[in-house]
């Protein structure tokens, strides 16, 4: 037989075969990767992590006479904006920090003689009652203007902080979204190093937005 023949005759790759196994190995790497994806999202934090308060901001100057360095403004500003990010981080969005209701740990931004009043006025100044309703609150707005005042010295004394914050809050059994609505004004008074709350306007609503009809049958 000539050598050309014999070579004619000599077996060919099975394309098919490794084709049909490269297949049979990417199903075998998705269907891992989906269970990795599965396993990270039942945790809650990578899938749907807790939402963070970050008001923007206007800041204002209101000196009696010499304007306070642009340095010294900016961290009597920066300092409120931490504290209300934080006040509504704890008081609408973390429902790990909504505990009992009572929300202790936010009177420390309340000076001692307007602490009665903020737990007089819990349902306007956090999520109230919501909390044992909802499992997460997602911020929609949040607007924060801050007016710093200085004295002849140019040492701050006296800001008021004007805020407006909008979240839609995600029912714990399947059902519509919570929408809450909450302004207010706070006055504040710089105490040491650190700025409190000395008084305030706030109020607050949550309502369930009613379903659209649907059209009717013709």
């Amino acid at each position: 037989m000539p050598e050309s023949a014999s070579f004619s005759m000599r077996s060919k790759p099975n394309y098919r075969r490794r084709r049909t196994i490269s297949v049979l190995l990417l199903l075998v790497v998705a269907v891992i990767v989906v269970a990795l994806l599965s396993r990270s999202g039942t945790n809650g934090k990578k899938e749907n992590p807790i939402a963070r308060v970050a008001f923007v901001t206007k800041i204002v100057t209101q000196p009696q006479a010499k304007a306070p360095s642009a340095g010294a403004n900016q961290a009597n500003a920066d300092a409120i904006v931490k504290m209300f990010n934080d006040y509504y981080q704890t008081a609408f969005v973390d429902p790990s920090k909504w505990g009992d209701g009572t929300f202790t740990g936010l009177q420390a931004h309340f000076v001692k003689e307007a602490q009665p009043a903020f737990t007089k006025d819990i349902a306007s100044l956090t999520i109230g009652d919501a909390r044992t309703e909802l499992k997460r609150v997602d911020p929609t707005t949040q607007t924060l203007t801050v007016t710093i005042y200085y004295d002849a010295k140019t040492r701050p004394y006296y800001a008021v902080a004007a805020a407006t914050f909008a979240a839609r809050g995600t029912m714990k059994e399947t059902g519509p979204v919570l929408l809450i609505n909450q302004k207010a004004t706070y006055y504040l008074h710089k105490v040491g190093n650190d700025w409190a709350i000395t008084d305030y306007d706030a109020s607050q609503t949550q309502v369930t937005p009613t379903p659209s009809p649907s059209p009717s049958a013709t």
